[in-house]
């Protein structure tokens, strides 16, 4: 059984140990860190190609392959993986559908969604199911290579530019009032709670605001505690997502490639 640490996603959850230890490992360097990742897209080539990029990142590592969701989930429930990277279009179940189901049975399991579609509802829907990341397929392997790294770390929700950029245009056109600003408001929130919101969209800790800010880290999850209620939403994804939204953000890691800043799209 793997340890899943949830406190600071969906509360606490202990489950021992055993990925924990290689997730950590695999968050320092390259080489020859035993992680296994599991690899989710309805087509051969792409997920062979997929494969090869992992390995050249991560030297040992164990790279498995599913062509589905239904034969994703048959793998996780025989062996579980430290990570899964799946596409989010696919026949039958599609990735978002399979997204929500691995978050449902295992939900430490990082998963980076990685595709060729940067639609903002899509991107609005996996991190709300709790997706540890949004990738283009364009991007080059030091940038898959850095997102699956701060996936394993818990580091916050890592994007690629233009998906960032079709996000926040989307909340620009979509969801302003009529003067301009964002239809979300801080409301009753307090300025300390203010405060954690604007490191929590930056994807820190609990550990990392209650430095930062001088407080303990039981005071800080009080603070996300009535954050959480007044915001009606129930993990630090949403609550991050609500951040951007008020101007408080964003929490979102970019990358800048060439590739991914070049544009075009693909599958």
């Amino acid at each position: 059984m793997m340890r899943r640490r949830v406190a600071d996603k969906h509360g606490t959850v202990d489950a021992g140990q055993g990925n924990a230890g290689r997730r950590e490992a695999a968050r320092h360097g390259r080489g020859s860190e035993r992680v296994k990742v599991l690899i989710v897209d309805d087509h051969a080539l792409v997920r062979r190609g997929m494969g090869h990029v992992v390995r050249e990142c991560f030297t040992d590592a164990e790279v498995t392959e599913a062509a589905g969701a239904a034969e994703a989930l048959e793998m996780m429930s025989a062996s579980e993986a430290d990570i899964a990277l799946v596409d989010v279009r696919m026949p039958e179940a599609d990735g978002l559908e399979l997204l929500h189901d691995m978050k449902a049975r295992w939900p430490d399991l990082p998963v980076i969604m990685l595709t060729s579609f940067d639609h903002a509802q899509y991107v609005r829907r996996a991190l709300a199911e709790g997706a540890a990341g949004y990738m283009l397929k364009d991007a080059t392997p030091d940038d898959l290579e850095q997102a699956i790294r701060i996936a394993l770390s818990g580091g916050g929700n890592v994007l690629s530019p233009r998906v960032i950029q079709n996000l926040f245009e989307n909340m620009e056109g979509g969801s302003a009032s009529e003067d301009g600003h964002p239809s979300r408001s801080p409301g009753n929130l307090t300025q300390r709670e203010t405060d954690i919101m604007a490191h929590l969209s930056e994807g820190k800790s609990n550990r990392d605001i209650s430095r930062a800010l001088f407080l303990s880290e039981k005071t800080v999850k009080a603070h996300l505690a009535a954050i959480f209620r007044k915001l009606a939403v129930t993990n630090r994804t949403q609550a991050a997502m609500a951040a951007v939204s008020m101007g408080i953000g964003p929490g979102l890691h970019p990358f800048e490639s060439d590739s991914s800043r070049a544009g075009g799209s693909g599958r």
